[in-house]
């Protein structure tokens, strides 16, 4: 009985040394799996840090140039409004020039009236003096408004006569 017990105590040995062997081969195949996945995973990972790394360095380059534009065009726009002021300053000047200009010139029209005002009051002497210029010329008209009164009489006799003849 004890052979019948060695060969059938073998065949189990064997059996679980095969069995043994069976899960020393899977669990290295399953090392192996999960070494190979947990290298492609590191390299994902890499790959993506690298990549994650490349798009952060590109955002942040197209950040500076963005703000670099956008300086530049403050800039610019910044000079156009200095441009702008100092033109829009010049034209105040020249405004408020323009009006002292006419200020002055309305003092200095305002100032001729008074003079030739002034030149025109007349004193009484004067008075006197164009009162009886004014009666002498009133004379010499009623003088003259008599003679060519007697010259229209003249004519329209003269007239009579020229149609009685005819």
């Amino acid at each position: 009985m004890r052979e019948d017990r060695a060969p059938k105590g073998e065949t189990r040995k064997q059996e679980l040394l095969a069995r043994l062997a069976m899960l020393q081969v899977q669990k290295v195949r399953l090392t192996d799996y999960l070494d190979e996945r947990s290298a492609y995973l590191t390299q994902f990972a890499e790959e993506a840090n690298a990549e994650i790394d490349q798009i952060g360095e590109n955002a942040l380059r197209e950040l500076d140039e963005a703000s670099a534009r956008i300086m530049e065009n403050i800039e610019s726009q910044m000079q156009a409004f200095e441009e702008s002021a100092g033109m829009k300053k010049l034209e105040i000047e020249k405004n408020e020039q323009t009006v002292t200009d006419f200020e002055d010139q309305i003092e200095r029209e305002r100032n001729e009236r008074l003079l030739f005002k002034n030149l025109k009051a007349k004193t009484p002497i004067e008075v006197e003096k164009d009162k009886e210029e004014a009666e002498k010329i009133r004379e010499l008209t009623k003088k003259n408004a008599g003679s060519v009164t007697r010259r229209k009489i003249y004519h329209a006799l003269i007239g009579v006569v020229i149609i009685g003849i005819i």
